[in-house]
């Protein structure tokens, strides 16, 4: 029950007073896919507890298998640049279910986390991709404000779902959770048909490799 405490203690803490620019110093130890690396991977030598690892307990949130599950960070930059070729993958594969889910191990991205769920429970996630956007040119206040402006968007009434939803809650609590439980310390963090964890492994420094094994892990 302690650990289940501690977002509830971040939740508590937690203002939504304003977005403010990545904390680069934090976001730099995640784990990434880079693109500019040599593919290295043989997909015939994949090994569990290497290249892969078993998770339990992936609420799938209704995806049919085959499925990808993305735990994220709004403000991370690793997470931002694996955006484009996680959707190219996606476009390549119009059958694949796919649920995201935001971080909330850290207390600095609990506010980005309601923002994410507030998005999603207020019907708004047709204009994730402007949102992430502006994370990724680095938000400021002006710049928040105007993204509601642009969408039309009530803001108030927004940031009082942000803060107060109970759906939002229980998506936060969830994602801790399944991350703390699983012992996921980083993202971005894919989980293949809600059972297999890609590790970070100098085999899947690039892009190509790294997807080959997702591929692998769809069929098992």
């Amino acid at each position: 029950m302690k650990k289940r405490y501690l977002l509830a203690s971040l939740l508590m803490t937690a203002s939504l007073t304003a977005c403010s620019k990545v904390d680069e110093t934090a976001a730099a130890s995640t784990s990434t896919v880079s693109a500019t690396e040599n593919t290295s991977a043989v997909t015939s030598s994949y090994q569990e507890g290497v290249h892969y690892r078993l998770v339990t307990g992936i609420n799938n949130e209704g995806a049919q298998k085959p499925f990808l599950v993305e735990y994220f960070w709004l403000g991370c930059p690793h997470c931002q640049h694996f955006e484009e070729p996680l959707q190219a993958y996606k476009a390549k594969h119009p059958e694949l279910g796919f649920v995201r889910k935001h971080a909330v191990i850290a207390e600095h991205w609990v506010n980005d986390g309601r923002i994410f769920y507030a998005l999603a429970q207020t019907n708004n996630m047709a204009h994730f991709a402007d949102l992430f956007d502006l994370y990724k040119k680095g938000m400021t206040q002006e710049s928040f404000d105007a993204f509601f402006t642009r969408h039309n968007i009530d803001q108030e009434a927004f940031l009082k779902v942000a803060g107060q939803d109970p759906e939002v809650l229980t998506k936060m609590q969830q994602s801790f959770d399944e991350m703390n439980n699983n012992k996921m310390t980083s993202v971005p963090s894919i989980v293949v048909n809600g059972q297999y964890l890609i590790m970070a492994h100098e085999d899947l420094r690039s892009n190509d490799a790294y997807f080959k094994l997702v591929d692998y892990l769809l069929t098992k």
